[in-house]
């Protein structure tokens, strides 16, 4: 909600400043939520939704299980509905490219880095149900 529409709306590749804009969501989402002890979980989720296992990640560098488990869960849907989205700058993926790049990788994600290796592991046994759900809510 805090970032700049025009970097969210951008059709080509960030330049490191607009990056830098964009790395704050999850700081301004967790400032906006933890207004509420109604809504800690959902600050959690906001603030830490872009770590990763390893914890190359993003903001606060958490690795492992120092990142809550309801943030792992939504970034690992987080990614799976970026990959299926079409954005301003590429197409909208199949579920079988998603799964792909989820369980295998690409250029930008290694999975063993970037997710808890048990919910790979639940992810591969329930993808049909992302898929069925992602396409039910599908606006």
């Amino acid at each position: 909600m805090s970032v700049d529409t025009a970097v969210l709306k951008k059709k080509g590749h960030l330049t490191a400043a607009e990056r830098k804009e964009m790395s704050l969501h999850p700081k301004y989402g967790h400032q906006i939520l933890s207004q509420s002890n109604r809504l800690k979980m959902a600050a959690d989720i906001a603030l830490s939704h872009h770590e990763k296992w390893d914890g190359t990640g993003y903001p606060g560098g958490l690795k492992a299980d120092q990142i809550p488990v309801s943030a792992r869960i939504v970034q690992l849907a987080d990614v799976y509905d970026a990959l299926r989205s079409p954005r301003p700058y590429k197409l909208g993926f199949s579920h079988e490219q998603a799964y792909k790049v989820i369980t295998e990788g690409d250029e930008r994600i290694d999975p063993r880095s970037h997710f808890d290796p048990q919910l790979i592991e639940l992810f591969k046994k329930h993808h049909t149900e992302l898929d069925r759900i992602w396409r039910e809510l599908l606006d």
